[in-house]
């Protein structure tokens, strides 16, 4: 009695090869072969664990955590860097100063630099001293260009990151820490030099 190879197996469990290869596998399989069943059982357990595996997502606070294991490896920042021109404060002060207790809990910053446009809104909620930022960055030339491939990474001023974003196909991204001083965030796009923003202080 002929009995099937891995690859024929293998290509059953998925669905895929000539149908006549699939009738022929499954009339064998009616007619009991006691040595092509364990078979079957093995390779459909594959079948199934490939799947799932495929469709699972890593939650995402353990993707941020993987992240800043990386960053955190002394990576050296990119020499090629400029400071971001400050055109906009919600508090209209003509320089960062951090987000304080008793003013608004959000704030709003729009930077420009390498023809770049990056919009910052920082929140703190009452009785908590993390603060929760959301930005977006653009292209000021061509406004509707995706401007994905773009890495955001907050860092201390002595150089400790402290967190890491991906920014989406629509140059959004977001970001969460507790309320320090002196942080600055570099924005980190493709063919463009990194545009560091100054954050200055952040307090409680």
């Amino acid at each position: 009695m002929e009995h099937f190879a891995d690859p024929r197996w293998a290509d059953y469990v998925r669905g895929v090869g000539a149908a006549g290869a699939k009738r022929e596998i499954e009339a064998h399989l009616l007619s009991g072969c006691g040595e092509c069943k364990p078979a079957f059982d093995f390779w459909k357990w594959v079948g199934d664990f490939a799947a799932r595996d495929v469709a699972y997502t890593p939650p995402d606070n353990l993707t941020r955590l993987m992240k800043l294991a990386l960053y955190n490896e002394q990576v050296p920042e990119t020499e090629t860097w400029t400071i971001a021109n400050l055109v906009y404060d919600s508090m209209s002060r003509p320089l960062v100063a951090g987000i304080r207790s008793g003013g608004t809990s959000t704030r709003q910053f729009v930077f420009e630099a390498e023809g770049l446009t990056v919009d910052l809104r920082f929140e703190k909620k009452p009785q908590s001293n993390i603060i929760y930022a959301s930005g977006q960055v653009l292209d000021k030339q061509t406004p509707l260009t995706w401007m994905d491939n773009t890495t955001v990474i907050l860092w201390t001023e002595k150089g400790k990151t402290i967190d890491v974003a991906e920014a989406n196909k629509h140059g959004e991204f977001q970001l969460q820490f507790e309320a320090q001083d002196q942080l600055r965030i570099s924005i980190v796009t493709m063919g463009r030099k990194t545009v560091r923003i100054p954050l200055g202080s952040f307090e409680a």
